[in-house]
């Protein structure tokens, strides 16, 4: 059986990009969401989507509406990337059923997720290459990722949650993908290219 869950060779350059582009879109001022998006790039969505059934999908459609009419907030696109492996996409639930996609083939690339096989070493490097990334200017300085560090026991490399300021502006209108899954289903979109 093909793996599924692609273990790209990344260039500098190309994860320099990714996080670019994920630090551009959100204002990260947690160090709770760059390290939750890190971590679902690696570990896949871990509790957060334990429920894979049309009601569930439906619900979850429904609360990404409700949170778009109280916030403004619309993610634009359909997918995204997840952390900085290039495993898995964030599929924006919105937009993909504005779209016109179909709702049971999201929940048959999801279910794929369960064969996911992380490499918490490619994590913990991924972590401190974000740290990098992190310049003067930002909101989110380098000592807020050293405390946050201290206090979850890094080491262990746990599940955490986005933080409520994260929640109160973006939601949590997806859903985790194979992202080879998802271009072979969907070529339409395209692959999200960092040139």
């Amino acid at each position: 059986m093909p793996d599924i869950f692609l273990n790209y060779n990344l260039s500098l350059d190309e994860k320099t990009a990714i996080a670019e582009a994920f630090l551009d879109r959100y204002d990260v001022t947690e160090a709770d969401d760059m390290y939750r998006w890190l971590w679902e790039g690696e570990f896949g969505p871990g509790q957060r989507q334990q429920v894979l059934n049309i009601e569930q999908l439906q619900q979850d459609i429904r609360q990404a509406r409700m949170h778009y009419r109280k916030t403004g907030y619309h993610p634009g696109l359909i997918c995204e990337e997840s952390g900085l492996t290039r495993r898995f996409l964030r599929i924006n639930l919105m937009v993909y059923a504005d779209s016109g996609c179909p709702l049971n083939r999201l929940i048959l690339l999801a279910e794929r997720l369960r064969d996911v096989r992380p490499d918490p070493l490619r994590f913990k490097k991924d972590w401190e290459f974000m740290k990098t990334q992190i310049v003067y200017d930002m909101t989110l300085k380098i000592q807020q990722l050293r405390q946050f560090e201290n206090r979850i026991a890094f080491h262990m490399s746990p599940e955490t949650a986005w933080s409520d300021v994260w929640l109160e502006r973006y939601g949590e209108g997806y859903w985790l993908v194979p992202r080879s899954l998802f271009y072979q289903y969907f070529p339409e979109y395209g692959d999200i290219s960092y040139d």
